[in-house]
């Protein structure tokens, strides 16, 4: 039976549907997130957050792919992303202990979710500082990863996990997220020789290989690795007097 011309399936009414599935399963590991840190094992909340991390990653690239950016999609993205990574996080530090409902070190939490909350209203309304190869401040995403996989890290390498150094480097992760401290989007590899991406293939696959078999020993070493690389190159920047020379780049490209 041959079917009418009338009744094909078009898959491009379906395509912008396809992102807001990755951002529903972003939300749907915040709120699993939530639920574990208030049960019995709350670092498995940890894996729900990095999960959620990695959807938020690919729905960005899917809606690229499918051409179905809109306006509600990136609503529904800020607060599936402030479920995952402004709330979920707090309530992990508080289920393991690095602040009480009636502890000074509460602020720490606050200051982080209100620090969150900020970096996800400018990236919606402004495009100050920011340009298609790097973030203007630290993504929240990469913030609540490295709060995350540092406590299963801890937890694994030298338990029990202490609350100052945590609560010192959380704060610190709250100033990045509103400030002016550029992060790359992506690692360039247009520049390096054919030879050398050779070569970086094997060294790639066991990271890769390494990723899946040891998580909670990599993921964060990873992560403060690309923390570390923006907080210093803008250092870098400001000393050598070349700080601000991409924004007026993009001021001579506007006024042009």
């Amino acid at each position: 039976m041959r079917r009418k011309p009338g009744r094909k399936m078009d898959v491009k009414r379906f395509a912008p549907a396809i992102p807001g599935l990755f951002t529903f399963g972003n939300l749907i590991c915040g709120l699993f997130a939530i639920l574990h840190a208030m049960g019995p094992k709350p670092l498995s909340a940890v894996w729900f957050i990095i999960l959620g991390a990695f959807l938020d990653a690919m729905d960005g690239k899917v809606a690229r792919i499918a051409k179905a950016d809109s306006s509600i999609g990136i609503e529904l993205d800020s607060l599936a992303d402030f479920t995952t990574f402004g709330i979920a996080p707090v309530a992990l530090m508080h289920a393991v202990g690095l602040f009480s409902l009636r502890d000074w070190r509460l602020a720490v939490g606050i200051l982080y979710t209100v620090a969150g909350s900020y970096r996800l209203a400018r990236f919606n309304l402004s495009a100050q500082c920011s340009r298609e190869d790097y973030f203007c401040g630290l993504p929240i995403p990469a913030a609540a990863v490295a709060i995350a996989s540092s406590l299963v890290f801890i937890n694994d390498v030298w338990p029990p996990i202490e609350g100052r150094g945590v609560l010192g480097g959380i704060a610190l992760l709250a100033w990045l997220m509103i400030s002016q401290v550029k992060y790359p989007k992506k690692i360039s590899i247009a520049k390096i020789s054919r030879t050398l991406k050779i070569l970086l293939i094997i060294p790639i696959l066991i990271l890769i290989l390494g990723l899946i078999l040891y998580p909670s020993y990599l993921i964060y070493p990873m992560v403060m690795i690309y923390i570390v690389y923006g907080f210093v190159k803008e250092i870098i920047a400001v000393l050598s007097g070349r700080y601000g020379e991409d924004d007026v780049d993009i001021q001579s490209e506007d006024n042009g």
